[in-house]
């Protein structure tokens, strides 16, 4: 997996690409109040499912489905730090 992210890029807001990287991902998580194991499961259940020029909206969808099923009150403050 991690061969095939090297080459993934993410599509931001403006239109502009920027290398995807999931410490970013990580730390927003990290943000919003998730513990280390949550940071982890989540990453688990989206891994798979980035891929190339998906945008961050398409991202932070997916995060935030996940962390509603996880931990609501993390999702709460993961909504909050990006709207």
């Amino acid at each position: 997996m991690d061969e095939v992210l090297a080459k993934v890029y993410i599509t931001k807001s403006d239109g502009s690409k920027e290398k995807f990287d999931f410490e970013i991902v990580k730390e927003s998580l990290r943000n919003a109040g998730a513990n280390e194991e949550l940071v982890e499961e989540v990453i688990n259940r989206i891994e798979n499912r980035i891929h190339d020029e998906i945008t961050t909206r398409e991202l932070k969808m997916m995060i935030t489905t996940v962390l509603r099923r996880l931990n609501r009150e993390v999702a709460q403050k993961y909504i909050q730090n990006h709207s």
